[in-house]
């Protein structure tokens, strides 16, 4: 017997708001906490029925650009040259 998507995203949200209990910083509880709500919002939308490829298809062509970071290299000191 197969346990539906939705199910297996209950039983991890319950899973991640149990081990929030047990954990003993504020920060570590809040992102278990978060966890566990993205999987609940799962559960909604497997019994729902919404398409979940919408939520991790990649942007269309045209939308957003990323943002390029660039890095500054440390360049070595000219022993020849007077300050």
């Amino acid at each position: 017997m197969t346990r539906s998507k939705a199910q297996q995203y209950r039983e991890l949200a319950r899973e991640c708001r149990k081990l929030a209990g047990t954990v003993s910083t504020d920060e570590g509880r809040a992102h278990l906490i978060a966890m566990a709500e993205v999987w609940e919002r799962l559960v909604a939308q497997q019994e729902q029925g919404s398409d979940l490829s919408e939520a991790t298809a990649p942007p269309s062509p045209g939308g957003a650009q990323p943002v390029v970071q660039q890095q500054q290299q440390v360049q070595p000191k000219d022993e020849n040259k007077d300050d």
